[in-house]
């Protein structure tokens, strides 16, 4: 449910002011009187949540079935990046220890507890609380060095980006508990959201390339271009990264494609200096020097 509604200010005694809100809201929150709510203000704007949503985290008392083992590890991702704290895992001791094997290869920070006696077992999602900045770095700088071994035609190529794989999952995770805590605006946490996306695409794409077509010219090009954007995306700079994002763009012109790969490449690359351009629409970064005519 999406509602906007514009209500007064009102005066409560001398130091503070009260908005009312209204009691459907109040129930789709599950709100009662005498409830504690969070308020964080974020310098622009002041978001409301119930207290305990996010502190508890999501204990759902998820269960997963161990029929099949691929989709079994894929509900174990899903409850991961959504934020899930335990799942239950029905299946026998052997299969379970192998699943969380296999497991590891996407998330590191959880802890089985198996029960050899029994068909039900838990896995606890554990999370060290990373601050978003730090996280973005950890990112960017992955990346790069996928793309430097890629390039190079080093094996540790694969590897580095399995680390990258599960730095996206713990990226998408912690964007999610941020959001929940009331410490991260929604706006900014989808601009990240779609930011990764890109990247993780990207990445994909030149994983299931060759090192064949990654010593071509233009990719070559396409490439260095694509440490810059990727660094112009992640950056919170929003001023540098929208300079990186124009220059991005003006080579991109001049680069004609010959191949699938390239294009893909140049495609996405284009569209990471498009996100960058409008989040600098988006915070008015932009707006005298790019909207208004010099006089």
């Amino acid at each position: 449910m999406s509602e906007r509604l514009v209500k007064k200010v009102n005066v409560v005694g001398k130091g503070s002011l009260s908005v009312i809100i209204p009691k459907r809201w109040a129930d789709a929150l599950g709100l009662k009187p005498g409830d504690s709510v969070s308020l964080h203000f974020n310098g622009s704007r002041v978001i409301l949540s119930p207290v305990g949503l996010a502190e508890q985290g999501v204990d759902m008392g998820i269960l997963v079935e161990l029929e099949d083992h691929d989709i079994a590890l894929r509900k174990l991702i899903a409850s991961y990046v959504e934020g899930v704290t335990k799942v239950k895992v029905r299946g026998d001791y052997k299969s379970v220890l192998e699943l969380s094997e296999n497991l590891r290869n996407y998330i590191t920070n959880f802890v089985l507890i198996p029960k050899p006696d029994s068909d039900l077992h838990d896995i606890m999602f554990s999370d060290v609380k990373t601050d978003l900045q730090s996280l973005l770095k950890i990112v960017e700088s992955t990346s790069k060095k996928f793309i430097d071994e890629l390039e190079e035609g080093n094996p540790a190529a694969q590897s580095t980006y399995a680390e990258f794989y599960r730095e996206y999952l713990y990226f998408l995770r912690s964007i999610k508990l941020y959001v929940a805590d009331g410490e991260l605006d929604p706006y900014e946490a989808l601009d990240l959201v779609v930011s990764i996306e890109y990247v993780k695409e990207l990445l994909d794409i030149l994983a299931r390339s060759t090192g064949k077509i990654l010593r071509t010219p233009e990719i070559s090009t396409l490439l260095e271009l694509t440490r810059a954007a990727i660094g112009a995306l992640l950056i919170q700079d929003v001023e540098t990264a929208t300079n990186s994002a124009i220059k991005i763009i003006n080579i991109l012109d001049g680069i004609a494609c010959s191949s699938d790969i390239c294009g893909s490449i140049k495609y996405l690359t284009m569209r990471m200096a498009e996100q960058i351009l409008g989040r600098c629409i988006r915070n008015k970064a932009c707006r005298c020097k790019y909207f208004f005519p010099k006089v």
